[in-house]
């Protein structure tokens, strides 16, 4: 006889954005639950999308409203539950017709589209932290290249200079007098935002708040990063309560709804965490939250879904865990310092990553997609040189 529990499945996933990493944990941790999930990308292979975990996989447009359209007929097919986009791009696609997928599915909670932008741009992020006493590094916003010229002998140097609303360290530079920052303008017609360089520990903090409230927290600091400037490939969870207050504190007066990722610096100075940037969104590193106790994705598919969701801030305390491929060995093929990071890398010993022999597939499509693309790279330079 076959069981009520047995007959009663829960409903399916359609997650958007599977051409990325980190789309990978978020479908291995709600496919180990026993969802269905279907995923869904812009690239022609999207890695993730070749997880064992994966029902259904699709493809879609780089254009939001051809891609819109695309999901909507899979949408319309597949009659997913709930709606999981991750990271950028795929949650341009969903901003751009917000109030328009309620009428196929569920979307998981996000922030409304005035407050997504106002954190995306980096300048209107410094004067919402400084109106709720988030401490940042020294920010300049000129309007003008003209003014940023006119900021040269009065900036705290060294500076970072930041696209407006740029992420995963995408288009920053480090400049260390006025002569540099003169040049590095004048390649530019665009005004960049301009941050003081603050040495010390990057500190990441992912928060889950159900309008205003925060339900979930996790934070973990960096050990290694994509360089020069991108999101970390090696992290250690741990536990900081004053850190952790930041961000609840941040999340509850901003009236917050959904994940957040708010990356940090703790100041070498005065030993205070300073916030760099602010993501409406799981992180890249997501991973290592859902690995440790924390899993955000099934924490917004069961708040997408009406039910009750218990305070999680509790979640295991000096986990490391690494992205080896494509991420590690960037960071070591970069790095000046590679005998040190090498003997680093040699250390496994309560070290976790996201390679899974039960689930190789996606790393084999991933390392084709690279060859691929260094391939595609190789005969345009050989057409261009002839």
């Amino acid at each position: 006889m076959i069981s009520q529990e047995q007959t009663i499945a829960e409903p399916s996933v359609m997650m958007l954005g599977a051409e990325h990493g980190s789309a990978l944990g978020v479908i291995r941790g709600l496919g180990r639950r026993g969802i269905r999930v279907y995923a869904g990308g812009c690239y022609a292979r999207p890695a993730a999308g070749y997880s064992r975990f994966v029902t259904r996989r699709f493809t879609y447009s780089d254009s939001p409203d051809l891609a819109f359209d695309q999901i909507v007929e899979r949408l319309r097919r597949w009659r997913p539950g709930v709606l999981l986009p991750i990271m950028d791009h795929a949650w341009s696609v969903v901003y751009s017709h917000l109030t328009d997928w309620s009428d196929y599915t569920t979307l998981i909670p996000c922030p409304d589209s005035a407050l997504r932008d106002e954190l995306g741009d980096k300048a209107r992020l410094a004067r919402l932290a400084e109106a709720h006493g988030v401490a940042m590094p020294r920010t300049f916003a000129p309007p003008s290249v003209e003014e940023a010229l006119a900021l040269q002998d009065e900036l705290p140097y060294p500076v970072l200079l930041k696209p407006a609303a740029g992420t995963a360290g995408i288009g920053i530079s480090l400049v260390r007098d006025a002569a540099s920052l003169e040049a590095a303008l004048q390649a530019d017609d665009t005004p960049p935002m301009i941050q003081e360089y603050v040495e010390g520990e990057d500190l990441e903090l992912t928060i889950l708040a159900d309008r205003g409230e925060p339900v979930a927290g996790s934070a973990y600091v960096t050990l290694r990063n994509r360089p020069p400037y991108g999101p970390p490939v090696a992290c250690r969870t741990i536990h900081d309560d004053e850190f952790m207050r930041i961000g609840t504190g941040f999340l509850r007066g901003l009236g917050y709804h959904g994940v957040a990722h708010l990356d940090f610096r703790r100041d070498r100075r005065d030993g205070e965490p300073k916030l760099l940037d602010f993501n409406v969104r799981l992180a890249g590193s997501n991973e290592i939250s859902t690995r440790t106790g924390v899993d955000f994705a099934y924490l917004l598919y069961q708040l997408a879904l009406g039910r009750r969701v218990e305070p999680c801030f509790e979640y295991e305390v000096g986990t490391e865990f690494r992205w080896p491929l494509f991420g590690e060995i960037r960071h070591l093929v970069c790095s000046p310092h590679k005998g040190a990071v090498a003997s680093e890398l040699l250390r496994w010993r309560g070290v976790h990553t996201d390679v899974s022999l039960s689930d190789p597939l996606p790393h084999v499509v991933d390392l084709f997609n690279v060859l691929a693309n260094v391939g595609a790279g190789l005969v345009h330079r050989s057409g261009t040189d002839g």
